[in-house]
């Protein structure tokens, strides 16, 4: 795998993600979500206005 460590970081720190809860899975891994923030930062009135994955082409992911 990939560390993101720094990345999740720094979303946090900008208060763009937020830990929202513990996986029921072993090691109870950290659960994150989008903020109000997040919202503001990019122009969305909600997370409807994202484009779902289908949307996107493969060189977006």
């Amino acid at each position: 795998g990939v560390n993101s460590d720094g990345i999740v970081r720094n979303l946090l720190e900008r208060r763009l993600i937020r830990i929202v809860g513990k996986k029921e899975a072993p090691g109870r891994p950290l659960l994150y979500g989008t903020t109000r923030e997040f919202l503001m930062f990019f122009g969305l009135k909600d997370l409807t206005e994202l484009p779902t994955l289908r949307e996107l082409s493969p060189e977006e992911l």
